[in-house]
């Protein structure tokens, strides 16, 4: 399954590639407000994907950021496999040709994630990992940084589409990291928020209002790489996290900091 993701990931990705080399041409489109866009190839990569898991795994189910569920028979007896799909993680950044966008796809056994792979196609760099096989950076095995305080950390965070209306905006919680981490940064895809956690670059990630297709895959390769994720209260269950929509990834040794500083709000 794993070799097989890789290959789609990888596929998908030249598509995003020709994307930016057509940017010009390229029509945007918004979605929920008009700081979240969708483009052609947002769709396109989708339809790639899902074609491709439906032809390798026709009894798996599949949900998309842009088609939603798709209608696939699942089998009646055995284990759920439920693939998360997020096509272009970073529509901003690749609207503007800044080339840090990334596909990524987890799959779900039985709501444990189980296969992730994450693929950065301008740095050609592909994140990966097993349940229990490891966490790998273009085949080498990665490992979480051995950071153990916040005043030496590197962390990393999103906020949500709807941060000029909703008190809910994570404004607060930044400003909490800043006073008590070396520094934060916000580079604007989950995915690659959570890969850069795993191969030591960040020493942690938090996240509010995170869709399921942002963080099944990259959550995985967290954990493979030797660190935790969790939702904000420490909860490590998919039922937990993907509910709250809420995710706060470490290298381990700060994640209880980090939960500390979360709850101050």
């Amino acid at each position: 399954m794993i070799k097989i993701a890789e290959e789609i990931a990888r596929g998908a990705g030249a598509i995003l590639r020709e994307g930016v080399a057509n940017m010009a041409q390229t029509r945007v489109e918004f979605k929920s407000s008009d700081v979240d866009p969708v483009t052609e190839y947002d769709r396109r990569s989708e339809a790639y994907i899902v074609e491709r898991l439906r032809a390798a795994f026709p009894g798996h189910a599949i949900v998309g950021e842009e088609g939603g569920a798709y209608d696939i028979a699942a089998a009646a007896h055995g284990p759920r496999y439920e693939w998360r799909v997020d096509p272009l993680d970073g529509t901003v950044n690749f609207a503007h040709g800044l080339p840090i966008f990334a596909v990524s796809l987890g799959l779900l056994v039985d709501d444990v994630p189980t296969v992730g792979v994450v693929y950065n196609p301008m740095s050609d760099e592909l994140f990966a990992a097993t349940r229990g096989g490891g966490a790998t950076l273009n085949g080498k095995a990665i490992r979480v940084s051995r950071i153990a305080t916040l005043k030496q950390a590197l962390l990393s965070t999103g906020f949500p589409y709807d941060r000029a209306i909703s008190p809910i905006n994570n404004y607060q919680n930044f400003i909490h990291f800043k006073r008590e981490a070396q520094a934060v940064r916000r580079l604007g895809s989950a995915a690659l928020d959570l890969s850069f956690v795993a191969c030591g670059r960040f020493d942690g990630y938090w996240e509010l209002k995170i869709q399921p297709h942002d963080i099944a895959a990259g959550m995985l390769i967290v954990r493979e790489a030797g660190g935790m994720a969790s939702d904000f209260s420490g909860n490590t269950d998919v039922p937990s996290i993907f509910p709250r929509r809420q995710i706060l990834a470490s290298n381990g040794l700060i994640h209880a900091d980090m939960l500390r500083v979360l709850g101050q709000n």
